[in-house]
């Protein structure tokens, strides 16, 4: 928030950076730009799972920045944070779960040869699914960020998403038992509705786990052309 700002100036701060930087291969040139279109298609390998975590690095810059955010220092810095627990917009730990898919979008003076030596550093540590090992998506923007040379948005389909909703389900649940708020939705509303949207996350939490833990398959059932014999 910087000094003398107010707690949800950083808040909005962070959240314009990470759209800044979401949007910047389509405002700016680039080596090997990446668009919202192809983030939609990499990243959601199912339909119903397309919950993003994200993490950026740096968190602010320029004015933004405040003395308990410093700037990395390397650029190998900044991939490794991207990855970590505490860059995460959201209260989780994605190392600690499968990764579906997995998408970089760096800004300013980053080649694709420092991108790629980063990504075969981080992959040995992170557990990514048996179907996608190589499911990283790069995107390249020679256009940097105000006051820092390079920076990176890490956007993630993992199956830690599943504490948050699986969080969000159960303060519902406390609040179901006791009608609280309830009457706020209900002249809009079904009640069969909102129950049976809460069964939706709950089932959304369900499969993210079952992912989370599923295993590579012993075989792989091999497909037969049509029309050959």
């Amino acid at each position: 928030a910087g000094h003398g700002g107010k707690p949800w100036d950083g808040m909005n701060g962070i959240a314009a950076n990470l759209l800044l930087n979401l949007t910047a291969g389509m405002r700016f040139d680039g080596s090997l730009n990446v668009d919202i279109n192809e983030i939609t298609t990499n990243l959601v390998p199912f339909p119903k799972l397309h919950f993003l975590l994200s993490s950026m690095s740096p968190v602010a810059v320029s004015a933004d920045r405040g003395r308990n955010i410093p700037a990395p220092r390397t650029m190998d810095q900044i991939f490794t944070e991207v990855f970590g627990r505490d860059r995460q917009l959201a209260s989780v730990d994605p190392r600690r779960s499968t990764y579906l898919a997995c998408a970089l979008m760096l800004r300013g003076g980053v080649n694709i040869s420092d991108a790629n030596r980063n990504v075969e550093r981080l992959r040995r540590g992170l557990k990514m699914a048996h179907w996608v090992s190589d499911g990283f998506k790069v995107g390249l923007c020679d256009r940097a960020p105000v006051g820092t040379p390079y920076s990176a948005l890490c956007l993630a389909n993992n199956c830690a998403m599943q504490r948050p909703l699986d969080a969000m389900n159960e303060r519902f649940g406390k609040l179901r038992k006791r009608n609280v708020y309830l009457h706020h939705y209900t002249e809009y509303m079904d009640l069969a509705d909102i129950d049976g949207a809460a069964e939706c996350i709950q089932d959304l939490g369900a499969e993210y786990g079952r992912l989370d833990i599923a295993r590579v398959p012993d075989t792989v059932p091999s497909i037969e052309p049509l029309g050959i014999r």
